[in-house]
């Protein structure tokens, strides 16, 4: 069974990269001349000055001055701007809530096709949890996959796998994994992999399973280091070595994953191909119980520890 995994994604301006070029630059000398060009009425400046504001970018955080700064760039038409303010909005960041301003000003850039705006309205009417409203989520997903967002293509993926308010779809699940697997994304690489692993909406492809699964874990993806570790456990489309699957489950492990955790005690309390150390081995078992796993507790019962 596929992770049930929704991302969340709080955007703001393509995550604050947009001054001068991809590079936030952190000097006093910058903000000074695009102050001055913002009181001039260049809208780009503007827009900096707000995100400068907003960020505590080569001046002290004040989010007044970034709201002021937003509105005035909007106004004058930056998407980026329109886009930010009604995130401000949305969150009650600097302003006090409003949902509909926060929407107003989304569809106000979404309108002059500004993908990160669309996939914000996706995550607010997501977010509402209502037939009515995942019906509009599922709309600006679309519109916002098609700018290439990552987050947009993984949530619309999950709403045809899961059929989420829509048919079920394998196909179309697989498209958009698919999509956001090429652009290098760990999830969608773990997702898509599992879909060829289990032959769904695509003929079964083991190598290119394992070829997704590695990639994956390889840029820290918890699932498929867990899972790969399971795989060389089992010895499920690779030969069984236990030492590689110890690899993959300290991986996993390091980022809280309690099968991992499970199988690290047992391979040190049965000494499989690591020096049998019980110490050891219970140690794992313990952190795995703590989290709530049950097969943990359960070993520790069956061999008489607390």
């Amino acid at each position: 069974m596929m992770q049930r995994v929704v991302i969340k994604l709080l955007v703001i301006i393509a995550f604050f990269t947009h001054i001068h070029g991809n590079t936030i630059v952190n000097e006093k000398h910058f903000f000074e001349k695009d102050f001055q060009k913002a009181l001039d009425g260049d809208v780009d400046a503007q827009f900096n000055i707000g995100l400068m504001y907003y960020e505590g970018v080569a001046i002290e955080k004040d989010l007044n001055q970034a709201f002021f700064w937003y509105k005035q760039a909007a106004e004058n038409g930056s998407v980026e701007a329109q886009n930010n303010l009604g995130y401000m909005y949305e969150h009650g960041i600097g302003v006090d809530k409003n949902q509909t301003l926060a929407i107003q000003y989304y569809k106000m850039a979404a309108s002059r096709d500004y993908g990160v705006a669309k996939l914000n309205l996706a995550l607010y009417y997501e977010a509402k949890q209502s037939d009515k409203h995942m019906e509009t989520a599922l709309y600006w997903y679309k519109k916002a996959a098609e700018h290439n967002l990552i987050v947009a293509q993984n949530n619309l993926a999950k709403f045809y796998y899961f059929g989420n308010h829509v048919p079920l779809d394998y196909e179309k699940a697989l498209y958009w994994y698919d999509k956001a697997a090429k652009s290098g994304d760990p999830l969608a690489q773990f997702n898509l992999g599992m879909m060829y692993y289990s032959g769904e909406g695509t003929e079964k492809n083991y190598d290119k399973a394992l070829e997704l699964l590695e990639k994956s874990a390889a840029s820290g993806n918890i699932y498929a280091q867990s899972k790969l570790g399971e795989f060389y456990r089992a010895g499920t489309l690779v030969d069984q070595d236990y030492k590689i699957a110890m690899k993959y489950y300290q991986k996993a492990a390091k980022q809280g994953d309690n099968l991992s955790m499970y199988y690290i005690g047992y391979f040190y309390y049965y000494g499989h191909d690591v020096e049998k150390n019980t110490k050891e081995g219970i140690k794992w078992m313990h952190k795995a119980a703590d989290n709530g796993y049950s097969h943990a507790k359960s070993f520790l019962e069956r061999h008489g520890y607390k």
